[in-house]
């Protein structure tokens, strides 16, 4: 049986309880769960004590998001990593999906999957961003006329990918297709460690929510002749809250960040064709 280990970065909030919970529950329990934690460890610990949790805790004294992703990814000892949110409830399946489609597609090197808004309190299903219909229409009718995948990036078009400009583009696959993809959403993502050991998640000090960290990772991929993938059926349910690190786009400073990843991006690309 290949080991998991589900990386989760926190800041000991209390609805981690979820999350764990959730975990304790999979029909394939994770071999580990390695917390990158700003804030209480022993409130943490307790957690993890009380659900029978193999754990790893670290402590993040500096740096971003993505600092805390490196850290946890330099700490996992699983096979397959996932990565999560400490906000996400995965259903019992969750774990065993990902086993089973790693063992399913031993090439691919990323596989991801979609979140499903939830609210906490009344269990209620939200609709998500990709569930609206207006959005629906743009990626059917304007993405395969207007936003043209990067040359890298032809067979993606169907899933996440980035044009030739570096922008961020969700093709018509996504949300309910199987489809070749960079990685969607960090709250619902998973690699083969092998694949991915000389692999990093980019820091910068302008990056503190590092929108579109997932598809430079997954990029990284890419230039290594390697592939993910986007499947539509081993969701987790992603507790609504005003601020949450996937959901920004109304926030101020984003622009600034994409810039700077757009520009991380470029230099990635460049690095790897000079080899």
């Amino acid at each position: 049986m290949l080991k998991v280990s589900v990386i989760v970065p926190t800041l000991a909030e209390a609805h981690l309880r979820y999350l764990l919970r959730a975990l304790s529950q999979q029909v394939i329990k994770p071999y580990e769960v390695v917390l990158v934690i700003k804030g209480d460890n022993k409130f943490v610990e307790g957690l993890c004590d009380r659900y029978g949790l193999r754990q790893i805790i670290l402590s993040q004294s500096h740096g971003y998001f993505t600092h805390a992703l490196n850290m946890g990814k330099s700490e996992a000892s699983g096979d397959i990593l996932i990565f999560t949110d400490a906000d996400a409830m995965p259903p019992k399946g969750w774990v065993k999906k990902y086993v089973k489609l790693h063992e399913a597609y031993p090439r691919i090197a990323g596989i991801g999957s979609r979140d499903i808004y939830v609210d906490a309190n009344s269990l209620r299903l939200l609709r998500t961003p990709d569930d609206l219909i207006h959005v629906r229409l743009y990626r059917h009718f304007i993405v395969p006329v207007f936003k043209w995948p990067h040359p890298l990036l032809n067979k993606y078009k169907l899933g996440v990918y980035l044009t030739k400009s570096l922008h961020i583009v969700h093709g018509l696959g996504i949300p309910n297709k199987t489809c070749y993809s960079l990685l969607f959403r960090g709250v619902n993502m998973s690699f083969k460690a092998s694949y991915a050991s000389d692999m990093w998640f980019p820091e910068h000090p302008l990056l503190k929510r590092a929108p579109g960290n997932e598809q430079y990772f997954g990029l990284q991929f890419v230039l290594k002749g390697l592939d993910a993938i986007y499947v539509p059926d081993n969701p987790v349910l992603h507790i609504a809250r005003e601020e949450s690190l996937s959901r920004t786009e109304r926030h101020g400073g984003l622009e600034r960040e994409l810039e700077v990843m757009r520009s991380l991006c470029r230099e990635l690309i460049t690095r790897y064709n000079g080899l």
